[in-house]
């Protein structure tokens, strides 16, 4: 068992890395321009939007349910992204790494300061580590999956309990953390 949560912790660190170089590439060295028709600037992030006019209704409600959706969403892929051998984890970990810095850069360059967005971001921010634990949890299953491809017997005796647990674990991460987002982070604004 000591094993299983050895290699859980390396693919945890993995996908840690995954998420933050596309995070930092998009942040220090990618400009994407605001793309203009006909006098209307399209949206670049439709999530954003949405939470943005359920906060000028004042429905925190509706907001902590569409953040708990996007991100438990993002959550199951990395988990089941495991079957295809990892590589749904992997794409989708660089996905959300280099977008979720195009959320924090948009917002800079709006006007922002790095504090102001800081003030608002960390307390919820716990929300990365359900994200990187579930791309770990994908990881472990695609390792295994490829263990059980070169030939070996069956599963180890606890995967099951590793992913049953791992994968309760970053409901509750993810849970948790839009409540605070909902609630907390943005009256910080």
């Amino acid at each position: 068992m000591k094993l299983l949560q050895n290699k859980l912790f390396l693919f945890f660190i993995l996908s840690s890395f995954l998420f933050l170089i596309p995070f930092c590439i998009r942040v220090f060295f990618v400009d994407i321009p605001e793309i203009q028709i006909e006098d209307n600037t399209v949206k670049r992030n439709n999530v954003v939007t949405k939470i943005t006019e359920f906060l000028d209704m004042d429905d925190h409600k509706s907001v902590f349910l569409l953040i708990f959706k996007n991100n438990l969403k993002g959550c199951l892929v990395n988990i089941f992204g495991g079957i295809m051998l990892g590589l749904g984890t992997l794409m989708n970990l660089i996905y959300n790494g280099f977008f979720s810095a195009d959320v924090f850069k948009s917002s800079f360059d709006a006007g922002l300061s790095l504090s102001e967005i800081l003030k608002v971001t960390l307390p919820h921010s716990f929300e990365l580590i359900g994200f990187w634990l579930s791309g770990a949890i994908g990881f472990y299953i695609a390792w295994h999956l490829l263990q059980l491809m070169r030939g070996k017997e069956s599963l180890p005796k606890g995967f099951y309990k590793t992913v049953g647990t791992g994968a309760a674990l970053v409901f509750v991460i993810i849970f948790v953390a839009a409540y605070v987002e909902a609630y907390i982070s943005v009256n910080q604004l």
